[in-house]
C-alpha cells in the first residue's frame, strides 16, 4: 500500500511545507512517494491508480493554495471522478503564516470530495505560524485546542487505517472527459 504525497506549497522541497510534510510522512507505516510540485512533473494518471491514498498539502498564499496545487488541479481536470480517486482516502495538510488556513482546508476538502477523495476522521489539519509560537511559549489550558505538529501522528494513524479498509464500488456521476477546456462562450455580444 503506497501514499502519494502532493506539496502544492510554492516552497517546494525545502518550505515550511515540506517540513510539517517530513514531520506527518515519520509517522506513516507505508511505503510514500512524495511530490513537489513547485519543481517537479506531475504525476501520471498510473501513478494516482498505484497509490492507495493521497495527502494533499499546500501553503496559504492571498486566502488560496499555492499555484503549483491551482495548476496540478488544473491538468487533472479530465480525471474527476475516475478510477485512480474514487472512493480513495486523502489526508490534507495546510501551513500558514497567520489566517485564511482553515477556509483553504475546508475548499480544498470540497475539491477532493468532487475528484472521487474521502477524508477520513481527524485527517484535516491547518499549522499556523501563531499555533507553533503559542505551543514554543507554553499555551498553557489552551494547548489542547491549538493543532499541533503532535496530531500529525493521529493524522497518519487514521489514513493508515482507511487505506487498508477495501475499496467499495462507488460510481461517478458523468464528466465532460474529452474536451474539460473548450470554448462554450461563443456568441457574446459587447
Amino acid at each position: 500500500m503506497s501514499i502519494l504525497v502532493i506539496n502544492g506549497s510554492l516552497g517546494g522541497a525545502s518550505g515550511n511545507t515540506a517540513r510539517a510534510l517530513h514531520a506527518l510522512a515519520a509517522h506513516l507505516k507505508t511505503s510514500v512517494t512524495v511530490r513537489h510540485l513547485a519543481t517537479e512533473t506531475l504525476p501520471t494518471r498510473e501513478e494516482l491508480a498505484q497509490a492507495r491514498g493521497f495527502i494533499f498539502s499546500t501553503g496559504v498564499y492571498w486566502d488560496s493554495w499555492g499555484s503549483p496545487l491551482q495548476k496540478f488541479w488544473e491538468a487533472v481536470t479530465e480525471l474527476e471522478g475516475d478510477a485512480c480517486w474514487l472512493g480513495k482516502p486523502a489526508a490534507c495538510l495546510v501551513t500558514m503564516h497567520s489566517v485564511g488556513g482553515k477556509e483553504v482546508l475546508s475548499r480544498l476538502q470540497g475539491v477532493l470530495n468532487t475528484f472521487g477523495l474521502y477524508t477520513p476522521p481527524m485527517c484535516a489539519l491547518t499549522y499556523s505560524l501563531a499555533n507553533h509560537i503559542a505551543l514554543k511559549d507554553g499555551a498553557g489550558s489552551h494547548a489542547d485546542d491549538l493543532w499541533s505538529l503532535g496530531d500529525l501522528e493521529t493524522v497518519a494513524k487514521n489514513l493508515t487505517i482507511a487505506t487498508q479498509a477495501p475499496l467499495l464500488n462507488w460510481l461517478s456521476w458523468p464528466v465532460d472527459r474529452a474536451n474539460p477546456q473548450r470554448i462554450w462562450l461563443k456568441d457574446v455580444s459587447t
